[in-house]
């Protein structure tokens, strides 16, 4: 059976791999494709999860074509196929904030919290690659019994369905300067069945090693179809970057909430 058509991306990557089988190593594509590191790998390692293309040796690895997929236009049947609910990662961003607004903070006992999606800063800076998490939850606490506040920073890094690759444990690895705690979503409509079990293992391997909490989100708008395969760690970061971070990458509303909260 065949697989499903490449994407505009993933063709323009595959042009540049010779179909007699013969190696290009991965330096020479990214400069060529004009792409940056993190986003080249997610597509290239769309096409090695579908055998397209098979991982080879070299000076800062390599590529090799596993078959030759055409690009062919899809058949009139098939653009006349429905939309996927969730076609794009961004597509994922406003049901699981939603989820997580009236989820998240219910299930660990929230009284002053905002849920916002920080994965767009407009104009201002971002402060370089994997700096910027998808969704961010802050939530700040006082007890009866211990003196002063107590504050949350809880980041998703969220993947769409297919993207299984190690580059998001990575990239939620990097929000540990400024969050207490770091989740990586993936959009898995048939939870752990969506996922091959070796790329399944992986990722629940890397999350472990880098204290990174791993979820399964089988339907993006209902929390309660939310699986937890790993805790993440619970980190205190350094108050200044945590403060750096509000400041930089949360809205003015969300700053005014956060200042009130007593």
């Amino acid at each position: 059976m065949a697989g499903p058509a490449p994407s505009d991306d993933e063709e323009s990557l595959l042009r540049l791999v010779p179909e007699d089988g013969s190696s290009v190593g991965n330096k020479n594509l990214r400069e060529k494709l004009g792409w940056e590191a993190a986003y080249y790998f997610q597509v290239r390692d769309r096409l090695v999860e579908r055998k397209v293309l098979s991982i080879g040796r070299g000076y800062g690895g390599s590529v090799y074509r596993v078959r030759v997929i055409a690009a062919a236009k899809p058949s009139e049947e098939s653009a006349q196929a429905p939309t996927k609910a969730y076609p794009t990662e961004k597509a994922l961003y406003p049901p699981i904030a939603k989820a997580l607004e009236y989820g998240w903070a219910k299930d660990l006992g929230h009284r002053n919290f905002l849920v916002q999606i920080t994965s767009s800063l407009g104009k201002r800076a971002a402060g370089g690659t994997w700096t910027r998490p998808d969704i961010t939850v802050v939530a700040v606490d006082s007890y009866p019994y211990v003196p002063g506040r107590f504050i949350e920073v809880v980041t998703y890094e969220i993947k769409p369905e297919r993207i299984w690759s190690v580059n998001g444990v990575f990239e939620a690895a990097s929000h540990s300067r400024i969050a207490t705690q770091s989740y990586l979503l993936l959009h898995a409509p048939d939870g752990q069945a969506s996922i091959p079990k070796e790329h399944l293992e992986r990722l629940e391997k890397e999350c472990t090693r880098f204290g990174i909490g791993l979820g399964l989100v089988r339907k993006p708008d209902s929390y309660e179809t939310y699986e937890f395969l790993v805790d993440p760690d619970r980190r205190q970061p350094d108050p200044a970057e945590m403060n750096r971070f509000i400041e930089q990458h949360l809205s003015d509303d969300s700053k005014k909430h956060i200042s009130g909260w007593k």
